[in-house]
């Protein structure tokens, strides 16, 4: 890994980080936003003052925290979990280790929960498997009059969520609860949402070096990848109130597993399914009858 000379420029310096991590197995694209990212996030500095600083000798305060930001990655460990957060909704959200990387394709979770609430005056909302937090705190900051439950079996990602409600300002209107799926929680709700583990356990290996940074438990649904898509399917149904609503992501190719899955529940309709941008369905949204 390439050490800072006091003469490089702030462009060769950067250019040299971006050399590292792509001969690590980086791409190329990535490469040039992670440096970015760490630059920024080191120098407290814009991306228009980090452009118009180029020419200019490399910052000492730079170093030693960018050569080991730089050192990290090329480990493949994402740039997340670097920088210590990932933007989600607009919002900023603490990640670490123990919680799964927000991903853009989960915040259609969030845009169809907000159009169904608009109609639920004082909603009652639960985040099943909630990890940092993104979903619940998203929905709850968008919706003041709604309150949320969110549970997840590790207490560790609890932790990291409820510093994202407290900084987000939602502490006071979500509950986090150390529990599997819904279990014990009581009441009813009117809309759950769910972003459960579905990668099938064959399919480790051939996860990115990135996403083996990621907790296996909030990776992984079993053999079949299933699992947990069937627990909280049983979980939501259990506890939608009549008319209510199941917000939930599924894997790429899961689409067929997940109609039958829902036809073999009496009571709990598919609505629809919601596309990524690739065209590919990844979210369902389905009904308690």
């Amino acid at each position: 890994m390439s050490g800072a000379a006091p003469s490089l420029t702030l462009a060769e310096r950067l250019t040299r980080a971006r050399t590292d991590l792509v001969a690590a197995g980086v791409h190329e694209a990535d490469a040039s936003v992670d440096v970015d990212v760490y630059a920024r996030e080191i120098l407290g500095w814009d991306r228009a003052r980090l452009l118009s600083e180029q020419r200019a000798k490399a910052p000492a305060t730079l170093e030693p925290r960018f050569s080991e930001m730089v050192a990290r990655r090329a480990k493949r460990e994402p740039t997340a979990y670097i920088v210590g957060r990932r933007d989600f909704w607009n919002l900023s959200f603490r990640v670490s280790p123990a919680v799964l990387i927000p991903r853009p394709e989960t915040e259609f979770i969030v845009e169809e929960a907000l159009s169904l609430l608009r109609d639920i005056p004082s909603a009652r909302v639960a985040d099943i498997g909630t990890g940092s937090g993104c979903l619940a705190i998203s929905i709850a900051h968008e919706v003041p009059t709604c309150t949320v439950l969110a549970t997840d079996i590790s207490q560790d990602a609890l932790d990291v969520a409820l510093d994202n409600a407290m900084t987000n300002g939602v502490a006071d209107r979500v509950t986090f609860v150390c529990t599997s799926y819904l279990d014990d929680v009581g009441g009813t709700f009117d809309v759950v949402v769910a972003n459960p583990p579905y990668v099938r356990q064959i399919d480790k290996a051939a996860l990115g070096k990135d996403v083996r940074h990621e907790p296996d438990v909030a990776l992984f649904g079993g053999a079949d990848g299933l699992r947990d898509i069937a627990g909280v399917l049983d979980a939501g149904l259990a506890a939608l109130a009549p008319g209510g609503w199941f917000l939930m992501e599924f894997g790429y190719g899961q689409e067929a597993d997940v109609r039958r899955l829902v036809a073999e529940r009496p009571g709990l309709n598919l609505n629809g399914l919601r596309s990524d941008l690739q065209g590919i369905p990844r979210t369902a949204v389905l009904r308690r009858v």
